[in-house]
């Protein structure tokens, strides 16, 4: 057993330290924590006595130094109070995040399978280290986005660039040379201020230049019922209302093995005998603001190509997921992608019969997307409940 935890592992403080919190009621003086953090960790008995004496300042204690500053993250992240002096209380979020039981790191569960795919109880980089490489033709997820308070957890900017760019470099492996990685992500506003976090830009300007991907293409995701932001949108009014998500898609090839004919047309309003009459005539012989003459049938395709727009609302709350999840007193997952979202990236990058992986599953979208579609999925998912209740995704598919 080590005597302290070195300094690069103080976050793993975060979830032991809430555990500690939640055995002694919820809230404890930090004196009263310490040898109980201790123990459940495994150090020596002499590890509350570890000092360190810098040159210039006063010595100090090791061990309680590194808890303090896990709790001093976790008041970041909104799982424990900050108005408390004396005392470290959890909130209503840290409350929630004890409750969940997330598998150790290092693990891997099957935890069910079906005739086409398998669910896997595991940390993201876990799972692709039991994933056969070059065996998945799509990698589709939508990952916690960082500074974003969920049950189960946050994560900075920094800390999340990092860990994304680790698993990049490892989903990249499990690609088929033509094979596509697809992420999900939300713009986010700097601390105290309404202008925006380029993360994004960095993350996929990391994704290029640090791991050789190519930026194939963009699907945005419109969303009519997504809610402005609170401060900068409802309160203040200097920010409009961003309805938009990112949908970054990145292959290995210069030509990924993509084909939008497979995406159904956007529908639209119906239009009238007389409507149908100018259309054809309209682009029966078309000129374009460059001067270039477009005739009809010219490309040879009566399959009009669907745009990459995608518009879908937010995840319903009364479908059967939802209702199962209530019924056996499972948490409902707080950040569903929609179904439409994950149908359209699945069916531009896949053929029937090829293999799907969602290492973020969260309630099991893609899984069931690609089941309907006739692809063949994987999933991981650390945290078991989210993991449990994606069986339900597949009751209505018997």
């Amino acid at each position: 057993m080590s005597s302290v935890l070195p300094s690069s592992l103080q976050s793993a403080l975060r979830l032991p330290l809430i555990e500690t919190i939640t055995e002694a009621g919820g809230r404890a003086k930090p004196g009263d924590l310490y040898q109980a953090l201790a123990d459940k960790l495994g150090l020596e008995d002499g590890a509350l006595a570890a000092t360190r004496a810098p040159a210039t300042s006063r010595p100090y204690r090791i061990f309680q130094q590194q808890v303090r500053w896990a709790r001093q993250n976790a008041v970041l992240d909104g799982l424990i109070s900050r108005e408390t002096r004396g005392v470290w209380e959890l909130t209503r979020n840290g409350r929630r995040f004890a409750e969940l039981t997330r598998i150790k790191p290092g693990h891997v569960v099957l935890l069910y399978r079906q005739d086409d795919g398998l669910a896997l109880c595991a940390h993201a980089e876990d799972a692709a280290s039991v994933i056969e490489r070059g065996s998945l033709n799509l990698i589709l997820t939508s990952p916690p986005y960082p500074v974003v308070n969920r049950a189960y957890g946050r994560m900075s900017v920094p800390d999340w660039l990092a860990w994304m760019s680790e698993l990049m470099g490892l989903w990249k492996q499990l690609l088929q040379p033509d094979g596509t990685i697809a992420i999900n992500l939300m713009d986010i506003h700097r601390a105290g201020s309404p202008t925006l976090d380029p993360y994004v830009e960095r993350f996929t300007l990391d994704a290029i230049d640090t791991h050789g991907l190519n930026l194939a293409g963009r699907m945005p995701w419109h969303s009519p019922t997504k809610l402005g932001h609170l401060e900068w949108t409802s309160k203040r009014k200097v920010q409009p209302r961003q309805t938009l998500e990112h949908v970054l898609l990145f292959s290995a090839s210069d030509h990924p093995a993509w084909d939008a004919t497979r995406l159904p047309p956007r529908r639209r309003k119906a239009l009238t005998p007389a409507q149908l009459a100018a259309e054809a005539k309209r682009v029966d012989k078309m000129t374009r603001p460059s001067g270039l003459v477009i005739r009809g049938g010219a490309f040879g395709s009566d399959h009009p190509i669907a745009d990459n727009l995608i518009v879908a609302g937010g995840a319903p709350g009364t479908d059967h997921y939802s209702r199962r999840c209530k019924a056996t007193n499972l948490p409902v997952h707080p950040a569903r992608m929609p179904g439409l979202l994950a149908r359209s990236t699945i069916q531009l990058t896949t053929d029937v019969g090829e293999t799907v992986y969602d290492p973020c599953a969260g309630s099991g979208v893609v899984a069931q997307a690609a089941r309907e579609l006739g692809r063949r999925w994987i999933t991981s998912e650390p945290v078991l409940e989210y993991a449990e209740g994606s069986r339900f995704r597949f009751e209505t598919l018997l």
